[in-house]
């Protein structure tokens, strides 16, 4: 008898150690399935406002179907950062990637390691932009085009990989990043027939010529052919008989690799799209205006899988936003943008505040403007700013707009609500000193829990 009561309580304890580990099966936890874009402004989709209809069909339909989140931000507007928050739950100082040739923290956990501890099988095809391979040791799946320089009408993709991975082990859940190339320069992919160049709708920021034209419908060209993969994505999911317990996420990254977006911390360049399709149990058709960063879709992933989401995430999970027992997640979204000129920002729900801690030595990519036109030849925003810069010669409209976007003044404030293209600043009115003093305050604070203040080296007051 006593050795029947040891083993019986040897395998309670050996239970408890699996569930409070996250091991135990649950046959009801989701797969996952996240298609990651490149370089694209939110305001390009069609359910995000875009004024060029018929682009993206495949996308809008899933966000009419889905969720749908209209304040999701990445913090530092560029590929590699934007990559490491998404797969480490961590922004930029915490996780160590705070440009695109940074690496991660040797000891910091991705994805990889969280969700493959809870059971996961865990893949990655197409575009990578990350390293140490160490902190991220994902499950290559070869067959996807990885580099943005590789490129043609016809770049590679094989589903049926994809596909053999998803089907080689029905026992055990799996989480699949799909990282597309598309839309980053160059633009020479996708159909950008869709929409007549002099019936095209340009930011409202741009200098108005026939480049600008020419390469921005290009651009939406290749958001088009992004908005194809994600419907090759969701073609996949019902032929697999996945959609019962697959949730799909699509993400296009940071914004467009053009003036304002990418390389900024402007709305343009931060503000992502970010619709999911959860599975019916969830119920989860709607639309949040919840703030929200790419730091908080890793703990939600955790979260879903029945996992606990470990102390020391930047993220947390927005599972009670997908379940509607919350409404508001966050109460500001940061940003912080340090390559080639130093900004910081913060954004309310309403109100933006930019603070351009270099501002006095002028806000330029040299990259962009100062190498001569046949230097990187594939990175087609080179053309598109020069033509800018050669208007504004001769035509005072485009003299303006060159003007306001090199020569940005120390501190921002927008009210997103009315001025969504953040064209107005409002940093000098009266009205507003309190409103800089508290939104300030609160930026310094999330940098000096970033560590941001001691890499600065100058001081601070708050």
């Amino acid at each position: 008898m006593p050795r029947i009561l040891s083993f019986k309580y040897q395998c309670i304890i050996y239970v408890l150690f699996l569930v409070m580990n996250g091991y135990a099966q649950q046959p009801d936890r989701p797969n996952f399935i996240i298609i990651l874009g490149d370089d694209i402004s939110a305001d390009a989709l069609g359910c995000y406002e875009s004024k060029n209809l018929g682009v993206t069909p495949n996308i809008d339909k899933l966000a009419s179907e889905g969720l749908k989140f209209n304040n999701m931000f990445v913090t530092n507007a560029i590929c590699a950062p934007t990559r490491a928050e998404l797969y480490t739950g961590l922004q930029s100082y915490k996780n160590g990637c705070t440009g695109n040739r940074a690496s991660t923290n040797a000891n910091v956990k991705s994805v990889v390691y969280y969700m493959s501890n809870l059971g996961y099988r865990v893949a990655l095809t197409g575009k990578k932009h990350y390293k140490p391979a160490s902190v991220y040791p994902f499950r290559y799946i070869e067959g996807f085009t990885e580099a943005v320089k590789t490129r043609g009408p016809e770049l590679a993709e094989d589903w049926q990989a994809l596909a053999d991975f998803i089907n080689e082990n029905d026992k055990k859940p799996f989480c699949l990043f799909i990282c597309s190339v598309h839309a980053h320069a160059p633009w020479d992919a996708g159909n950008s027939d869709l929409v007549k160049m002099n019936e095209l709708e340009l930011p409202s920021h741009f200098v108005d010529n026939k480049v600008t034209r020419h390469f921005y419908r290009e651009y939406m060209g290749e958001v088009n052919e992004f908005d194809r993969q994600v419907g090759e994505t969701i073609d996949l999911i019902q032929e697999l008989n996945l959609e019962e317990n697959t949730v799909l996420m699509v993400l296009d990254e940071n914004g467009a690799g053009m003036p304002l977006g990418k390389w900024t911390t402007y709305d343009w360049g931060v503000r992502s799209a970010c619709i999911m399709k959860w599975p019916k149990k969830y119920d989860a058709n709607f639309s949040t205006d919840a703030i929200a960063q790419y730091c908080d879709i890793l703990p939600t992933m955790i979260d879903a899988a029945g996992g606990k989401v470990p102390e020391g995430l930047d993220g947390k999970s927005l599972m009670p936003i997908i379940d509607r027992t919350k409404k508001i997640h966050r109460d500001n979204a940061f940003f912080v943008y340090e390559e080639s000129y130093k900004s910081r920002a913060v954004f309310d729900g309403r109100y933006k505040f930019i603070w351009n801690i270099t501002w006095k030595e002028g806000f330029d990519l040299g990259f962009v403007t100062n190498a001569p036109k046949d230097h990187m030849r594939d990175r087609h925003y080179r053309f598109m700013l020069h033509s800018w810069l050669e208007r504004a010669e001769i035509d005072k409209t485009a003299e303006n707009k060159v003007n306001q976007y090199y020569r940005r003044p120390q501190f921002e404030l927008y009210d997103l609500q009315k001025d969504p293209d953040e064209l107005y600043n409002l940093a000098e009115k009266l009205e507003q000193k309190e409103r800089m003093k508290f939104l300030r305050a609160e930026l310094i604070s999330w940098m000096r829990s970033q560590g941001d203040i001691e890499h600065l080296q100058m001081p601070i007051k708050s």
